[in-house]
């Protein structure tokens, strides 16, 4: 299995806050401004909780789908996922810092793939066509939440 360590950063110009409810908001189905990612909860653990379950279908030049699950939480702070089933394996860790007025946001992804990806991964670039979609997601929550 092939795996990978990747980190993108973005400065959002908005307060932590509304950075991390836009967030909330958009892994719970509650908004639709990532147009790449389709977020579907699983359960009934609200995300900023511990156990928040999340099934995850990302587009971009074709699909991957995987099941993601809250592990930490720290409010306006930090979010760190496992992914526990689908074509990746691994963990995620979204952080959110003060800076003046906005908000210096990294997420770094650190993963396995499986199946199909594990073969696919490599040739189509995976590493690349993740932070494609991250920057992607970080340019739309810029926007909605300006």
């Amino acid at each position: 299995m092939p795996s990978y360590d990747v980190t993108d950063k973005a400065i959002i110009e908005a307060p932590p806050e509304r950075v991390f409810r836009a967030l909330l908001d958009e892994y719970a189905g509650v908004t639709h401004w990532w147009t790449q990612v389709d977020s579907t909860p699983v359960g009934d653990v609200p995300f900023d909780q511990v156990g928040a379950t999340c099934r995850v279908t990302v587009r971009n030049h074709g699909a991957a789908h995987f099941t993601w699950q809250t592990i930490e939480v720290v409010e306006n702070r930090l979010m760190r996922f496992e992914y526990v089933d689908g074509d990746i394996v691994g963990h995620g860790d979204l952080t959110l810092d003060p800076a003046g007025d906005g908000t210096r946001i990294a997420y770094r992804w650190r993963v396995r793939t499986r199946g199909l990806a594990s073969i696919l991964g490599p040739l189509l670039g995976i590493s690349r066509r993740h932070s494609e979609v991250i920057r992607a997601g970080f340019r739309a929550l810029e926007e909605f939440t300006a």
